[in-house]
């Protein structure tokens, strides 16, 4: 049948078909057309009149044979029957009749092969059930592998049972990985997840026969395309309104054969802000912004889409406004930093001035706005970037990089303010630099054992100095011992936690002065890892924390507090009270000793700060506190925190605003108003109690105070014998003379007037202070206890 139009009694149906006159009849198969033609163009169409299985039609098992003018397929021995033939293009559709002539029973089935493998038995196939309306009559099913066996990940019901000896039109449309089955025009089945592997198409029949016709395939011209979304989201806001701004899509979309199209225009809509798209009422706009009247105080989501040339809806684009919401020093109490198909979050860093807040996710820097609007991302990496820092001076984000495997750690040093679109790259580019650390690596790869072998990254080995894993933590600050000054960048070293060494107690801190490092930096090629960097450090200094597991994990200078806070991930050795959290006053001059536990090793230590939890066995000072994944100072003893956390596989950050309270138990608390950040203190503890001669003493001055009150004697004298911290405010010590002592407390935090408490303490005699007045003046005489010895206690 050919050339001509025809009708043929097929069993009960009467089918008419219309075929191209082309030696396509013959199977013959053309000069194929290239993807991006301008029209569809069929490339194949067989009605099976010539009698024999066509040239470039293969059957691979069961019985195929051509009989009446159809294909006849027929499953032997309940074999999977399979005939291929043709190309799996990128995009086409495939069209045939089917006739269900004799099944084993209902629900047997014919394949359309999509994307097939006919020898092996593996790839793309369409499920048609025969007799049957059922919810699984229809089935998308996948075999990745020969050898493998089939799933069905999408299942579907036809409206019509394709009933034994009914002829019925097959179609199947395939768009990249997108395919959609209809029976007699209609659709019923569709997946997004079409698997490719460059096969063939083809026919399977399982326990029936199955007589096929009309064959055709379509080379499908490449459809029209959306545009991308709108990029540079702008968000500002006042009274009641907020106005958005964007730049035009970098993907204005395709006409229809694949030529581009224009943007034409935009629409906007606006919702709640952790809502999504759906649901939304469009508008359209005008220009590039569009401002929002008439707000009620909330959090909202902004958004917009682009419209092509072809009338085509974009990608929408969000950008988030908080109208009304309060602010605490122009922070929101809580943000998102988004969810990324990277490693965890590392650090964060805030550039106030400018707005922004920066994400490392091991992997991947993100850069938002205050708002938590996504301004960019730069990744490209293979390394684990960690803790980040904002370098005032320069305008440059300061983050560690780990490449273990090539022995290599340096100092990432980012450009942000290039960083304007998702998806920018690091390698080979100049908005990140590096600066190699060689004595991180001395420490890192040291042979401490003497074998001459480098046992790589692991912490089950007596290599590595001071247990050093590499860095993470990395902050900018004065130089220990100074409060204020010249700002060198400090970092931590990461230490492996192996529980059966005793050197790895210490947190270790480098300090390098980066007045001259212009001269260090370059690139970053993973392919060729550079040593470029200073030969030494502006100082090397050491923090018994005790056990702690991959050691500073985040580093953070404060300011306001003067004081230097390390957030780790908990040790494990059961001697140690393994906080989390630890702390050093700026001010604390570090001390050359010996490091505990190296076997003689001395270095500049630094005592811990004098509030927090004390390990009684151990001295060791901290607080259990999850800083581990970000902490970022704000001033006036406010911080974001970082937790992280997974969202549909992706990974997380989700920062919230605390101010410090030193508090043992909850040194971080919520904030609610910039009140709570300056409070002048308050006394708040009772009066003393009287003491006695040689007998211990010790009172606790409190005050309610932020920053935290240091107390001091301001007037009059303690009592002989007694001293009192100023950090703590325990007035301690062993009473040395009897009287009445009256002195004045003072509180004070430089927030407002200090609190003063006048104090009077009467001590007693102690009780073995009566010696006679006939003694030796020792204690020690014969008198009876009342004569009119000296009654000097000691």
């Amino acid at each position: 049948m050919r050339g001509n139009t025809t009708t043929r009694r097929r069993g009960r149906g009467v089918v008419t078909s219309i075929v191209i006159a082309s030696t396509l009849g013959l199977g013959v198969a053309p000069v194929l057309a290239a993807d991006g033609d301008q029209a569809d163009t069929v490339v194949l169409t067989e009605d099976f009149s010539s009698g024999e299985l066509p040239v470039g039609w293969t059957s691979h098992l069961g019985s195929w044979q051509v009989k009446d003018g159809r294909l006849e397929g027929t499953s032997v021995n309940g074999q999977r029957a399979r005939v291929t033939f043709g190309t799996s293009y990128e995009n086409y559709r495939i069209e045939a009749t089917a006739n269900f002539l004799q099944v084993a029973n209902d629900s047997r089935w014919l394949n359309l092969a999509a994307d097939f493998h006919g020898a092996e038995d593996y790839g793309s196939v369409f499920v048609v059930r025969s007799n049957t309306k059922l919810s699984n009559g229809l089935e998308y099913a996948v075999n990745k592998t020969a050898g493998g066996s089939y799933t069905s990940p999408v299942t579907a019901a036809a409206n019509v049972a394709l009933n034994t000896n009914e002829t019925h039109a097959l179609s199947l449309d395939v768009r990249g990985t997108r395919a959609t089955l209809s029976i007699d025009g209609v659709a019923y089945l569709s997946t997004n997840d079409l698997l490719r592997t460059n096969g063939t198409l083809g026919l399977v029949v399982n326990n029936a026969t199955v007589a096929f016709d009309d064959v055709k395939v379509t080379r499908l011209a490449a459809e029209a395309t959306a545009p991308g979304a709108p990029t540079g989201l702008r968000v500002s806001q006042k009274d009641g309104q907020a106005t958005l701004a964007w730049s035009e899509p970098a993907d204005a979309g395709t006409t229809p054969g694949g030529a581009a199209a224009t943007v034409t225009g935009y629409e906007v809509a606006i919702g709640a802000a952790d809502a999504g798209a759906d649901g939304l009422t469009w508008s359209p706009a005008t220009g590039t912004s569009h401002t929002f009247t008439g707000l009620a105080p909330g959090a909202y989501a902004l958004w917009v889409r682009a419209v092509s040339s072809e009338g085509r809806k974009g990608e929408p684009a969000s950008a988030k406004a908080s109208l009304g919401v309060p602010k605490i020093k122009g922070f929101t109490k809580t943000l998102s930093g988004g969810a990324w198909s990277a490693g965890h979050v590392q650090g964060i860093a805030v550039d106030e001035a400018n707005g922004y807040i920066y994400y490392s996710f091991t992997t991947l820097l993100v850069k938002t706005d205050l708002e938590g609007n996504v301004i960019g991302t730069m990744g490209g990496f293979t390394g684990h970037l960690g803790d980040l820092d904002f370098n005032t001076a320069d305008g440059r984000v300061y983050g560690s990089l780990e490449y273990k495997a090539q022995k290599a750690f340096y100092i990432a040093i980012i450009d942000v303010d290039a960083i304007d679109e998702i998806g920018m790259r690091a390698q080979n580019s100049d908005i990140m630099r590096t600066v190699y650390l060689d004595e991180v690596v001395a420490d890192f790869t040291a042979d401490m054992d003497g074998n001459g072998v480098f046992d790589g990254d692991t912490a089950n080995t007596p290599d590595h100095r001071y247990g050093s894993s590499g860095i993470d933590g990395v902050s900018f600050g004065p130089k220990f011992g100074e409060t204020e000054g010249e700002q060198y960048l400090t970092v931590a070293y990461g230490i492996y936690s192996n529980l059966a060494r005793t050197d790895n107690d210490h947190q270790v801190l480098l300090q390098y002065d980066i007045s001259d490092w212009a001269r260090y930096e370059k690139p970053l090629v993973e392919a060729a890892p550079h040593h470029s960097g200073p030969e030494s450090v502006s100082g090397k200094y050491f923090v018994r924390t005790g056990n702690t597991t991959y050691g500073v994990q985040n580093l953070e200078y404060d300011g306001f507090l003067r004081r230097w806070f390390m957030g780790v991930y908990a040790g494990a050795k059961p001697a140690f009270p393994n906080y989390t959290l630890f702390a050093v006053d700026a001010a604390t001059r570090p001390v050359l000793g010996e490091l505990a536990g190296t076997g003689g090793d001395r270095g500049l230590l630094i005592a811990p700060a004098a509030d927090g939890r004390v390990h009684e066995a151990t001295g060791v000072r901290g607080w259990v506190q999850k800083a581990d994944v970000g902490m970022e100072s704000l001033g006036d003893g406010l911080f974001y925190l970082a937790r992280n956390g997974t969202q549909n596989g992706q990974q997380t950050a989700d920062i919230t605003l605390y101010r410090w309270t030193g508090d043992n138990d909850a040194p971080f608390a919520s904030v609610n108003g910039e009140s709570e950040l300056h409070r002048a203190p308050v006394i708040t503890s009772r009066a003393p109690a009287g003491g006695e001669v040689g007998e211990a003493y010790a009172h606790t001055f409190t005050a309610s105070a932020f920053p935290k009150a240091r107390f001091e004697v301001t007037a009059g004298t303690l009592p002989k014998g007694l001293a009192l911290d100023s950090v703590s405010g325990v007035l301690s010590g062993t009473p040395t003379k009897p009287g009445r002592a009256a002195f004045t407390v003072t509180a004070a935090n430089e927030v407002g007037p200090a609190a003063t408490q006048r104090v009077v303490i009467k001590i007693k005699n102690g009780k073995k202070g009566n010696g006679n007045g006939n003694g030796n003046g020792n204690g020690n005489g014969n008198g009876n206890g009342k004569g009119n010895g000296s009654a000097d206690a000691r």
